[in-house]
């Protein structure tokens, strides 16, 4: 325990426990629930950072938030291409700060969210308030549920 690591996979920091790799984790945590559940929507990622994300679904959208402190708008970037769904973040330190501890990360991040056919791409929504994006996909109106009218005779 002298070199600063301990033998359960964290890194001793005075007063500290730190795990090595939270965004290994939390790949591998996405990984199994892609296996688990058939989601409607397929997140990925390779990120220097992890951004806590949601995804749900209601009666007409898909809506989906990334928690994104820090990030100031000209440093976020939505796109979406080829059934595909892309939020890319910068997030940026600063240079002169010598560190007694941190658990931030910074760099560039990156999820990409498979969309299922029944998303209407030119009807998408992005809002970013509070450091959180969420992005709203509206279904097209042929896959929506409707009500149907009982006529009576």
């Amino acid at each position: 325990m002298n070199n600063g690591t301990m033998n359960n996979g964290m890194t001793r920091r005075p007063g500290f426990a730190v795990p090595d790799s939270l965004a290994s984790a939390s790949r591998d945590l996405n990984d199994l629930f892609d296996r688990l559940f058939d989601a409607p929507l397929r997140v990925s990622g390779s990120q220097a950072w992890f951004a806590p994300t949601s995804v749900w679904e209601d009666d007409g959208n898909f809506t989906v938030e990334l928690d994104l402190p820090g990030i100031a708008p000209d440093d976020l970037d939505v796109t979406v291409d080829d059934g595909k769904l892309t939020v890319t973040a910068k997030r940026t330190d600063a240079e002169d700060r010598k560190y007694l501890h941190q658990e931030r990360r910074f760099g560039e991040l990156t999820r990409s969210i498979t969309l299922p056919e029944s998303v209407d791409p030119e009807s998408i929504e992005a809002e970013y308030v509070h450091g959180v994006l969420r992005v709203t996909l509206t279904k097209r109106p042929e896959v929506q549920p409707r009500k149907i009218e009982i006529k009576v005779g």
